[in-house]
């Protein structure tokens, strides 16, 4: 499976960058499918990867308790958000930054899915002989992450008002 630089360019991943730029990180990506159901990345494993969305659905849920060593097993999740290829989303940013490299949530397919993975690894060599490259990659990744911040900041903020309600009553 090759997926081509007309497809790949629409992700936001890839904005600003010219042709010969995402044919590199195109190289480097390795192509999977993914059948219905199956997990794509699992919230708490090791991560150091990013996967791009080709085609299909997903679904991304988060556990709804915190995990600790003390606490009965608990492994209720909840929804967050349901995804398709036409929105070209790409998931696992979080481990290109976080020395941990943790999963921060399930991603699981809901239909059959084609995947294109990118190794933390070779993005950064890849941005490290290119500075210029590096800085666009950097930029994009800083806005995704960024907007996904601000989203997280005002469902907080909704939770503690609901809260703040409840108990003033």
């Amino acid at each position: 499976m090759k997926y081509d630089y007309n497809i790949i360019k629409k992700y936001s991943l890839f904005d600003g960058l010219s042709e010969d730029e995402i044919q590199q990180f195109i190289s480097l990506m390795k192509f999977e499918t993914i059948k219905d159901k199956n997990i794509i990345m699992k919230e708490g494993d090791d991560g150091d990867t990013i996967v791009l969305l080709l085609s299909g659905e997903v679904s991304i849920t988060q556990a709804l308790t915190l995990k600790n060593k003390k606490a009965i097993s608990d492994n209720r999740e909840k929804v967050l958000i349901r995804l398709d290829a036409s929105s070209y989303p790409f998931f696992g940013e979080i481990s290109l930054f976080n020395e941990v490299d943790k999963r921060t949530a399930t991603i699981t397919a809901t239909s059959e899915c084609d995947i294109a993975i990118l190794d933390d690894e070779d993005i950064i060599n890849l941005c490290n002989k290119n500075n210029s490259l590096g800085y666009k990659i950097m930029k994009n990744l800083a806005e995704k992450l960024s907007s996904n911040l601000e989203k997280t900041n005002n469902q907080v903020l909704k939770l503690t008002t609901v809260f703040n309600l409840i108990l003033d009553n």
